[in-house]
């Protein structure tokens, strides 16, 4: 994924991730997030800055203690340990000069169950919620938002264990839908299955997840002038064997 395609999913996911409850004016008040109510029995709350969860009759089950954590998926909550502000997660802040100035990113992901236990202890620089029994994981400092060498990161999958079960080897990864998962491989997209097996070979410039036996897919189209950032995108459909079932167009 790259270009402006990209730096849109990028702005999209940062806005899930760092503005997962919405506030209210007072920020000692208590805010539900939106959650469909089938997904869990819990519901992501936000006090002074920190999340929690409460159960359908507004008890606290899991005090707020994170500054960033994700709705419950498959059982366990995606939640992030240490400096896990919105600086630290850009990468940097201004200063009182209005100058830009880096800040050490150092912050780490693991998943807790619904009483607020750790089963996987926070050891990754970025993840992915639980989705089919499984959940992408990305190891090396270049997980981090705004880091560009891409080289000190690597994608896999682990179980509800924590176990990796497909080794770390993608430069990124999406969630398990219907059996596959779109990853990244120097630039482009294919789809694996549960075995880490390329079925879909990666061939496009993005990848979305399969819904109903089908998935969206991207292909580039170069601009005139050459430049990356103009290019644009056509978007056609693919079934799980990789035949288009729609051609890419505008």
């Amino acid at each position: 994924m790259k270009t402006s395609f990209s730096h849109l999913l990028l702005s999209f996911a940062l806005c899930l991730v760092l503005c997962g409850c919405h506030k209210s004016s007072d920020t000692t008040s208590t805010a539900i997030a939106s959650q469909t109510p089938t997904t869990s029995k819990l519901f992501k709350v936000q006090v002074d800055g920190k999340s929690g969860f409460i159960d359908k009759t507004g008890q606290i089950v899991i005090p707020p203690q994170y500054e960033n954590v994700d709705d419950f998926s498959e059982g366990l909550a995606l939640v992030c340990v240490g400096a896990c502000s919105t600086e630290t997660f850009l990468g940097y802040k201004y200063d009182d000069n209005f100058k830009k100035v880096e800040v050490e990113q150092s912050f780490k992901y693991g998943f807790i169950d619904e009483s607020g236990k750790f089963i996987i202890n926070p050891m990754f620089e970025s993840a992915k919620k639980f989705s089919e029994g499984m959940a992408a994981v990305c190891e090396g400092k270049g997980c981090y938002y705004g880091k560009k060498d891409t080289n000190e990161k690597k994608w896999g999958f682990i179980d509800k264990q924590g176990k990796m079960v497909i080794a770390p080897q993608f430069d990124d990864a999406t969630e398990f839908h219907e059996g596959l998962a779109a990853v990244g491989v120097g630039g482009k997209y294919g789809y694996i299955n549960k075995t880490g097996v390329f079925v879909v070979n990666p061939l496009y410039d993005s990848g979305l997840q399969f819904d109903g036996g089908f998935a969206p897919v991207t292909m580039k189209e170069p601009s005139e002038d050459g430049n990356d950032l103009n290019a644009k995108y056509k978007w056609g459909f693919i079934d799980t064997t990789g035949k288009y079932i729609w051609q890419p167009s505008r």
